[in-house]
């Protein structure tokens, strides 16, 4: 017999599942409709957070929770693509300083609106209030879980 909180860690997945369940399919198509996986959405997300600086593969790699061999076919693509540079890093000539381009950061811009729009038709029948209080939950548990690194981010204008 399942314990109270373990029938409530169980309600807490099964809902969080079916939530994205119903976001996948709008999302998918807002990124396939401008060019972009979800994964090269938050890298360049990640890029346009990092500002001028730029990014060394192994920050966006821990940040992201990707592994390298992921991050390398990502950056490949967006490279290919034009919507990053990549540059020899002076103080470490094994890794390079990845940045983005004037095309990169309009096309993540442009994709995260159509994915933020997506999100939000879903979502729209849904009290801004109850949605306000389930996010702030949600943020408590991830933070719990000692998993609170940023989850959204905003292109610059």
């Amino acid at each position: 017999m399942a314990t109270p909180r373990e029938l409530s860690s169980l309600s807490l997945a099964q809902h969080a599942v079916r939530l994205r369940t119903l976001l996948d399919r709008p999302i998918a198509e807002a990124l396939k409709k401008h060019g972009l996986s979800a994964g090269e959405l938050d890298v360049l997300g990640a890029l346009a957070a990092s500002g001028d600086a730029g990014a060394l593969p192994r920050e966006l790699s821990s940040q992201l929770l990707l592994t390298t061999g992921g991050l390398s076919n990502i950056l490949r693509r967006l490279e290919e693509d034009g919507h990053i540079t990549r540059e020899a890093n002076s103080s470490d000539a094994r890794s390079s300083i990845v940045r983005l381009t004037e095309q990169g950061l309009r096309v993540g811009r442009e994709t995260g609106n159509a994915v933020s729009e997506a999100i939000s038709r879903v979502l729209r029948p849904v009290d801004r209030s109850v949605l306000d209080t389930a996010a702030q939950l949600l943020h408590q548990v991830l933070v719990d879980l000692d998993e609170d690194a940023p989850v959204h981010r905003e292109f610059p204008s």
